[in-house]
């Protein structure tokens, strides 16, 4: 417990805090509705879960060595997110969607998606590096951080997703989806700070 509960602190205040992800599960919820959404859900978790895995193999630390290609990823990300939230902004009923298409995003997009956003790698480094002071074996590190991103950082995913299903009534209000569409944009964007702060 010693060494499980640190880490599950972690992925809590990393999983349930604003960030691409879970504006992006509240948008799909509101636009497509629970079930549809899901498979945008299990491709953050692969995703991330893989980038977990990568870093264990020494990516994130190749990554840090080379400052360079960290303000690339930043950058790609940051372009990505304003381009995802014009989308958002413009979101209508019978429009398409974060992708160009009538669909939310699958498992294979949404995995994609984790490798040019920066806060997945910064739960990807730093959950490492929380299991690996504690523990001191990278593979119960890997094995740990994987268990809490697929259980109660699963439920904090899906806690978004539900918000934005419960939004789905009022959303067809065009008031309100102006609203809504501003609003969750607005976020989206402002996420983009957190990337060059970390």
């Amino acid at each position: 417990m010693e060494f499980v509960l640190p880490l599950l602190a972690f992925v809590l205040v990393s999983t349930i805090t604003p960030g691409p992800n879970n504006f992006l599960l509240a948008t799909s919820g509101i636009k497509f509705g629970f079930r549809a959404t899901l498979p945008h859900v299990l491709g953050i978790h692969c995703g991330i879960y893989l980038l977990v895995v990568l870093c264990g193999l020494g990516l994130g630390q190749l990554l840090l060595a080379f400052p360079q290609a960290l303000v690339a990823l930043k950058v790609f990300g940051t372009a990505y997110l304003v381009y995802l939230a014009w989308k958002i902004l413009g979101f209508k009923l019978g429009d398409g969607e974060l992708v160009g298409s009538g669909r939310p995003m699958s498992l294979l997009q949404a995995l994609i998606f984790q490798f040019s956003n920066p806060k997945a790698w910064m739960m990807a480094t730093t959950g490492l590096n929380i299991g690996i002071s504690i523990d001191g074996s990278m593979l119960t590190a890997v094995l740990a951080l994987g268990f809490g991103f697929a259980s109660l950082g699963l439920c904090c995913n899906l806690l978004w997703l539900v918000a934005g299903a419960a939004l789905q009534s009022l959303w067809r209000e065009p008031f309100y989806q102006r609203l809504i569409n501003t609003v969750l944009s607005v976020l989206t964007v402002l996420t983009v700070a957190m990337f060059w702060w970390v």
